[in-house]
C-alpha cells in the first residue's frame, strides 16, 4: 500500500506542497515555507522515533544509505555515556547525532585510521570491524 501523497517543490524552491491523491481518503494540500518543513520532519522524527522506541534495530549491512557529503560537523565528549558524540546537519532532517560509547568510540578510531591508511596504500577493502 502506497502513502498515497506526494510532495512537490516550487520552481523557485522557496516552498513545497503536500498533495494528497486520490484514494487517500483525504483532499486537498498544504504548503510548507523551509522552516515549516523543518519542524513537520522534526515531528515525524520524534513520533517515529516513539514507534520503532521497543522494536530492535534492524540490521544495516546491505541497507541503502545515501551519504551526506556538504555539512557541518562536530566531535564532542558525549555526558550521559561518558563517549563520543558525532554531530553534524542533515541536509534532510537537519541537526542529528551519534553518541557513542567509549568503546564504540575507539572501535571507530580505529576503523578511520585503518582505513586511511589503507585508502594511502592503495588497498580496496575498508577493514572495519562487522
Amino acid at each position: 500500500m502506497s502513502a498515497r501523497m506526494q510532495v512537490s517543490l516550487s520552481e523557485d524552491r522557496r516552498m513545497a506542497t503536500l498533495v494528497f491523491l486520490d484514494g487517500s481518503g483525504v483532499e486537498g494540500s498544504i504548503a510548507f515555507t523551509l522552516e515549516q518543513l523543518g519542524e513537520l520532519i522534526a515531528s515525524l522524527g520524534t513520533v517515529r522515533s516513539a514507534m520503532v522506541e521497543n522494536v530492535p534495530p534492524p540490521p544495516i549491512e546491505g541497507a541503502p544509505v545515501v551519504p551526506v557529503f556538504r555539512t557541518n560537523w562536530a566531535v564532542q565528549p558525549e555526558a550521559l555515556s561518558e563517549g563520543s558524540l558525532i554531530a553534524f546537519q542533515h541536509p534532510a532532517y537537519g541537526p542529528v547525532g551519534l553518541a557513542l560509547a567509549p568503546e564504540d568510540a575507539r572501535r571507530v578510531a580505529q576503523a578511520l585510521t585503518r582505513h586511511q591508511a589503507m585508502m594511502h596504500s592503495g588497498r580496496g577493502d575498508t577493514g572495519l570491524p562487522s
